[in-house]
Parts: C-alpha cells; structure tokens; sequence
C-alpha cells in the first residue's frame, strides 16, 4: 500500500495463488491477497488486497480493501478503499477514505461514509490526479486538471 501505515501488499499472506478458485462466503481476521479468481462474499476484520492477477466478483465488507487487480461488486469498507494504478473495479464503493492511484479504472459509484462525510459520485474511465486527491479530501467531485482555464467573474 503507499503512503499509509497498512499491510503491505507485497508481504501480505495469500488466500488463493494463481490459477486457484474459491466460490462461497470467505472470512478472516488480519490481511488477505488474492491473485486467483475469488466470487461470493467476502467478510473480513483487516485487509483484502487483490493482487495485479487477481480477480474478485463478490460483495465485501472490510476495514480496508486494496485493489490492484480486478474488483466487481459491492464494498464496503470501514477505514478505505484503495485503487492502485494497475486495479480495475465496477460497482459500488462505500468507505470513509479513498487514494485513486493515476491510471486506474473505476465504473460505478463511490460514496464517503463515516463522521462528517457526505459526499458521492459516479465515475467511469481512468482515474486522474485531480480525482485521487478530490476522493481523498471526502468525495467531492474532481476538480478541474490544472490545464484547464479558470472561469472568470
């Protein structure tokens, strides 16, 4: 994971390797990875990180999920959702936090959750930096990329 104090992804424990399959209701406590195809749901006290050959079709209720691979269905996370620059998701995505890494794709809707959060959003297409940071500020819409002209008064 960048800049938190999470699990690292790459020193995370593997719940399926490539090329394995689980269809069913997953729990656990602590970090998982996923870098096989998991469908179903998913109920956990810690970390799901979908590796970059991971693939997850399932609803999911976590305290943190990271996506690097691919992600379809609904989160919910209690602490934040991740997108690195490799993750593709569609669905719905419920947390308190969000880091949108530049690169990533994400089609469905985002809503911020938790004390003094209110925001929502749609977003289809590649994540921009301006979108990370506005998602990480607490889900208001993106701002304008720092090209764009400023309207005038």
């Amino acid at each position: 994971m960048s800049g938190g104090g999470g699990p690292d992804p790459a020193r995370t424990p593997t719940v399926l390797d490539a090329g394995a399959s689980f269809d069913g209701l997953l729990t656990f406590r602590g970090a998982a990875r996923v870098d096989g195809h998991l469908s179903g749901r998913v109920i956990a006290d810690g970390c799901l990180v979908i590796g970059p050959r991971g693939r997850v079709e399932a609803t999911v209720e976590v305290d943190e999920l990271v996506v690097g691979g691919e992600f379809t269905g609904d989160a919910v996370a209690r602490c934040r959702v991740e997108l690195l620059a490799s993750g593709r998701a569609a669905g719905s995505l419920r947390a308190p936090r969000f880091a949108l890494a530049e690169g990533c794709l994400f089609d469905g809707r985002w809503q911020t959750v938790g004390p003094g959060a209110d925001g929502a959003g749609e977003a289809a297409g590649p994540a921009r930096a301006g979108a990370a940071a506005a998602s990480e500020g607490g889900g208001a819409e993106p701002s304008a990329p720092p090209h764009a002209p400023t309207p005038r008064a």
